[in-house]
């Protein structure tokens, strides 16, 4: 064999040894605690997820270490899961900073009241869902309702969007979660017309530093076994980690 040929031959074997090369997972904490949920279809469902390396860690009331310290923090995303929880301030500064960092934030269903009565968290979320129907500054914010094992009609408002790229409007039975407060600002991914549910159903939020999304579904096995729903779950952690 020349040289030449095999110096082509060198080339071609090193750019195929390159291009299979597989890069190393997201490395995603999936946050939960102080709610109910079916742990084996919810794990499963995180599981599946190509491409992630994903650390499932429940909290109680009172969270205890999470968030007390943020050095070497291993994590390139946040999911949260959770539910009325309160974070200390220290915890809650950390948490900040996280986001500050690039690091991501996917938040799911009942986290959308994941630490009641810390504002700055609702306008990370773009919503607020308040436990106890109250006034602020002359704002009224009533309880929301909810609503169990309805079966919803989602339409996806931006099929553009890498979150909702190749997903169809597509039913789900799911809960339902009526009359919280939809932040001005927001880009909406999806919504709905049930008459039991606010018309928003997912949307991603403006940061300055890294990327935000919420979706309202995922009370159960009937969300966490759906295609359309872990395809939107996953994607949109994705793109949390981009």
């Amino acid at each position: 064999m020349n040289r030449i040929a095999y110096g082509l031959l060198v080339i071609c074997f090193l750019t195929l040894t390159v291009g299979c090369q597989v890069s190393p997972p997201s490395k995603v904490l999936v946050i939960t605690g102080a709610h109910g949920y079916d742990k084996v279809a919810f794990n499963a469902m995180f599981d599946s997820f190509d491409g992630m390396d994903c650390t499932i860690k429940e909290m109680g009331k009172e969270p205890g270490p999470l968030f007390e310290t943020i050095e070497a923090f291993p994590y390139d995303a946040i999911v949260l899961y959770n539910y009325s929880q309160n974070l200390s301030a220290p915890c809650r500064k950390n948490f900040e900073a996280l986001l500050d960092q690039g690091v991501g934030l996917t938040v799911m269903h009942h986290a959308i009241a994941g630490f009641p009565g810390w504002i700055e968290y609702e306008n990370i979320i773009g919503a607020t869902y308040v436990l106890t129907e109250q006034t602020r500054n002359g704002t009224h914010y009533p309880r929301p309702k909810w609503k169990d094992g309805v079966d919803m009609a989602i339409r996806v408002e931006d099929p553009g969007h890498p979150i909702t790229r190749g997903v169809k409007d597509f039913p789900i039975h799911d809960e339902t979660y009526k009359d919280w407060v939809y932040h001005q600002g927001n880009h909406l991914l999806l919504g709905t017309d049930n008459e039991y549910n606010n018309p928003q159903i997912a949307w991603t939020i403006p940061h300055p530093k890294t990327r935000v999304w919420y979706i309202q579904l995922g009370h159960d096995k009937h969300a966490y076994e759906d295609e359309s729903y872990r395809r939107l779950v996953s994607q949109g952690i994705a793109w949390t980690t981009e």
